[in-house]
């Protein structure tokens, strides 16, 4: 089965691609070329499903009928693709010191479109590098996660929340997880398993406040984790992600900030920017590389 997937104008396969193709261990997507392969679930079924760049759409294949829906809904949350930039582009315009953002023009916020596996790579990625945070993932994954053969490659999706209820010192201690990354991981999961946390109850939540609120009450998820997964999963526009050493190193660099532990003025910055928090978060991201 073939679907077709509009985009708005300004919609870069080149910059989104530089995202989709930053790490060698990415573990729950295959990409090469303009094509995607990947394993996705639909309450407890899973299908591989594949993904074509062409050049005013995005092209996606699967063999059933009924899973259309679903992966034309993840494509979209996934790519962001229906959002029109034009204002965004116009505040880095008039903005002196983001004209040089303009240069990646057409990237989206490349999001995370499960609301656990959003929160859970917020985790794994803590204190670490992005390398060996890739790597933390591959193994969780492998160990805990699902998997299909598709086209002559193994797909695999993240794990359950029920999966990691019970993650063993033995699988902690061989695969370089501290302590404290297993007890938040499986925190997270239990709070969804419980139903304390899951995406129909955070998007009942009218304002950003009460999610952040909703998902900071689990112990391990601090703002950056909250913040960052609003950004990711629910596009959220106020979602800054305070505290992240790259955000704040980008604004160093663009002298944006001369103190990069000066939260009142990051604050101030953010402010010049309203409605476009989180894209200006991620530009600033690209900025780095």
């Amino acid at each position: 089965m073939r679907l077709r997937i509009p985009i708005t104008k300004d919609f870069s396969f080149q910059e989104c691609a530089h995202f989709l193709g930053r790490n060698q261990d990415e573990i729950l997507y295959h990409f090469e070329g303009a094509k995607i392969s990947r394993l996705l679930r639909s309450g407890e079924k899973f299908f591989p499903c594949e993904i074509i760049f062409r050049d005013d759409h995005i092209q996606g294949h699967c063999d059933d009928e009924a899973d259309k829906k679903h992966i034309f809904n993840y494509i979209q949350k996934w790519f962001d693709t229906q959002r029109d930039l034009s204002a965004f582009y116009q505040i880095l315009e008039q903005h002196k010191s983001l004209k040089p953002l303009l240069d990646h023009k057409g990237l989206r916020i490349i999001g995370v479109p499960d609301l656990f596996e959003s929160l859970c790579w917020t985790i794994i990625g803590q204190q670490i590098n992005l390398a060996f945070a890739y790597k933390l993932k591959s193994r969780l994954t492998q160990e805990f996660g699902y998997a299909q053969d598709f086209m002559g490659r193994q797909l695999w999706h993240f794990p359950k929340p029920e999966d990691l209820l019970s993650i063993s010192d033995a699988f902690r201690e061989n695969n370089q997880f501290s302590r404290s990354k297993v007890k938040y991981l499986m925190n997270i999961a239990q709070a969804f398993v419980e139903g304390s946390i899951s995406m129909e109850k955070i998007e009942l939540l009218e304002s950003f406040e009460a999610r952040q609120s909703l998902l900071t009450q689990v112990k391990g998820i601090g703002e950056w984790s909250a913040n960052y997964t609003l950004m990711k999963t629910l596009h959220q526009a106020e979602a800054i992600p305070y505290g992240d050493t790259g955000l704040t190193q980008a604004l160093f660099n663009l002298g944006i900030i001369k103190d990069r532990k000066d939260r009142p003025a990051i604050e101030a910055f953010f402010e010049t920017v309203k409605g476009w928090e989180a894209y200006t978060s991620f530009y600033l991201w690209r900025s780095l590389t």
